[in-house]
């Protein structure tokens, strides 16, 4: 069998390929070199062409094609007679549930906006859009247990004007949307329409902030019984332009700081209304706001939830996932528990270690193949070296897990603001994350699961030992690793510790701000000679300087 699954909405998109063993997925953006794919050619599809490639199949031979309801039809025009298209935040659910490996759980999604519930996605007609959806998924499938809309306002003359962003009621990503752009953390490249959110810069802002608007913001969202709420977009966006206006850094830290809080109290109250009316103790999170991950730890220490699994894919892209899983079960009729979880994030396509080493021995510079990389990687470290580390599949998702990383010591607390300032060129006040073997995890950070795709906050029990991996609240968003899912970085882990007696490193996404994480091995290379980087990894070797 082969499945196509296609996602994305105004941005985002992606494509994942499977044969109910292998998953392939990669984002547009990583392939088309523009952040958030922005400006991309749909109809060429160079994600949609690159996972059937890896596949070894052709568009022809693809015997299933799903998209949802957000994804523009000139991504899947090649298979228009043949597309089935589904609703969005079922294919967000899919991903999710598909993913966990779960046998049966609750599903929690939310976003700015899905499908529409009532009218179309053309003319002036009113229309509305579900924001907030919850599910129950076993091995029968998934079902519907609520949905939350809202009146969906967006100036859409044609079907491609839809995919604008829009103002949503109801809606709490459009209501955390607003407070990121009020605040100016939005991208606004030279092929955006319309600004793009940066959510995750908010929430690594709020820290710093005070709660003088913590009142005033938590008026805009009313919490209403069954896990519901109400929104209106239009004041809500009033009220952050007025708060914004002339802001300086500290009001706006203590928007965002509101901002936050009041997120993380609407997603506990959501959540905690679904185990009521399910009484499951398994949780799982997709939609662009399950990126929150700092609300995603209050979900796990607040609410009676026992587990909590959020897709490392869990915004737009992440559809191309929860596309191909629904095409699995519901038109290939493979059960829910022989869906491929995932063991990992790496779902990129796979480079032969012939083109890495052509792309370095290109380059001109000084490289080896070290006898031990992992051991001599953890002495480099040791001594402050800042390391670039690309190898094997690119991860799916916005998260460099290991295999497109760059990586330094925990300390001492002067490395955070290096890295901002000299290599990544990025605001001073956001976090970098610590990975950690699995086993070690409870040594340092209080949180009581995996945390396999650094998508849970948690406190950090011993900052002192890794101040530059530790936010300014003392938390981190920390990534553990098991040796099987990547054995090179569980060794570099353990020489480190073995070097140093701390088992933490820093991990950072390789790129610098505004452009995509680097997918290929020529990239990283490219990459590497332009940045602040001391050393850097291709699979076997070892790259400097001169």
């Amino acid at each position: 069998m082969s499945v196509l699954g296609l996602g994305g909405s105004g941005h985002d998109w992606a494509a994942c390929a499977t044969d109910g063993e292998r998953l392939v997925a990669v984002d547009e953006e990583r392939l088309m070199r523009s952040k958030y794919g922005l400006g991309a050619d749909l109809l060429a599809g160079v994600s949609r062409r690159a996972c059937l490639e890896q596949m070894d199949t052709t568009a022809a031979d693809v015997e299933h094609v799903v998209a949802c309801e957000l994804v523009p039809r000139p991504f899947y025009h090649s298979f228009r007679r043949r597309v089935r298209v589904i609703n969005h935040h079922l294919a967000h659910a899919y991903s999710a549930f598909g993913a966990s490996g779960m046998t049966r759980a609750a599903v929690l999604v939310c976003d700015n906006s899905g499908s529409l519930t009532t009218g179309d996605k053309t003319g002036a007609g009113a229309r509305e859009a579900e924001t907030i959806s919850s599910y129950v998924a076993d091995e029968d499938g998934i079902r519907l247990v609520d949905r939350v809309s809202g009146t969906h306002l967006v100036d859409a003359g044609s079907e491609s004007a839809y995919y604008q962003p829009g103002e949503t009621d109801n809606s709490l990503g459009h209501f955390y949307r607003t407070a990121s752009i009020a605040i100016g953390l939005a991208y606004t490249g030279p092929k955006t329409r319309f600004p793009v959110s940066e959510d995750g810069k908010t929430m690594g802002l709020a820290p710093y902030g005070d709660e003088r608007f913590v009142d005033e913001l938590s008026e805009l969202v009313t919490l209403l019984p069954e896990g519901r709420v109400s929104i209106s977009a239009s004041k809500t966006t009033h009220v952050l332009s007025r708060l914004a206006e002339g802001a300086d850094f500290d009001t706006k830290a203590a928007i965002a700081r509101a901002a936050q809080e009041v997120l993380e109290h609407a997603l506990v109250h959501c959540a905690q209304a679904l185990h009521e009316r399910t009484g499951l103790t398994d949780l799982c999170l997709a939609g662009g706001v399950a990126l929150n991950s700092v609300a995603n730890g209050r979900i796990l220490k607040e609410t009676p939830f026992e587990r909590i699994f959020v897709v490392p894919a869990a915004g737009d892209n992440g559809i191309s996932l929860g596309c191909a899983y629904y095409g699995l079960h519901e038109l290939e009729g493979v059960p829910m528990d022989r869906l491929p979880a995932l063991r990992d994030a790496y779902l990129g396509p796979e480079y032969p270690r012939a083109r890495a080493q052509r792309a370095v021995a290109d380059s001109g510079l000084p490289a080896r193949t070290p006898e031990d990389l992992p051991g001599t990687v953890a002495g480099l470290l040791a001594d402050g070296k800042i390391v670039g580390w690309w190898d094997g599949r690119s991860e799916f998702g916005p998260r460099a897990l290991g295999h497109r990383s760059i990586f330094a010591a925990p300390f001492p607390a002067s490395v955070r603001d290096h890295l901002n300032d000299h290599v990544k060129f990025r605001e001073w006040f956001r976090p970098y994350a610590p990975v950690i073997r699995a086993e070690r995890s409870a040594e340092f950070f209080d949180l009581g699961q995996p945390s396999p795709y650094m998508l849970i906050v948690t406190k950090v029990t011993r900052p002192d030992a890794i101040p530059s991996a530790t936010h300014v609240d003392g938390t981190a968003r920390h990534q553990t690793l098991e040796e099987h899912q990547n054995p090179s970085v569980h060794r570099l882990l353990g020489e480190f510790e073995r070097l140093t007696g701390c088992p933490v490193i820093l991990n950072t996404s390789f790129n610098v701000a505004g452009q995509p994480i680097v997918e290929t091995p020529e990239e990283a290379v490219e990459a590497f000679a332009s940045m602040n980087l001391d050393h850097l990894v291709v699979g076997d070797q070892l790259v400097s300087k001169g």
